[in-house]
């Protein structure tokens, strides 16, 4: 997700994928896009993050069966935002 920047996609299919480094497991989940991006000189729409309020919004079952049933999400951005406490966290925000 980092490699798409503020740029706006659609959303087409959610998968988990979590991260694993030794015996550490990082929930992570893998979004399609209907678009293609150019990242490191290939062009992909596969997309894996681990980054929390995506993964916590994703988690929710009946949105991840809207999209991937057809019912797209987007268009959309992920941005930086500041929580309460002044934490950065990246959300998902209508492009």
């Amino acid at each position: 997700m980092a490699k798409i920047g503020d740029k706006a996609f659609t959303i087409t299919f959610i998968e988990d994928s979590d991260y694993t480094q030794g015996e550490m497991i990082t929930k992570g989940v893998k979004i399609t896009t209907r678009e293609t991006f150019e990242v490191e000189g290939n062009f992909v729409n596969k997309f894996h993050t681990t980054r929390v309020a995506i993964v916590k919004k994703f988690s929710n079952e009946k949105l991840r069966s809207d999209v991937n049933n057809g019912n797209a999400l987007g268009p959309v951005k992920c941005i930086s935002e500041k929580s309460a406490s002044g934490k950065s966290f990246y959300n998902l925000v209508d492009a």
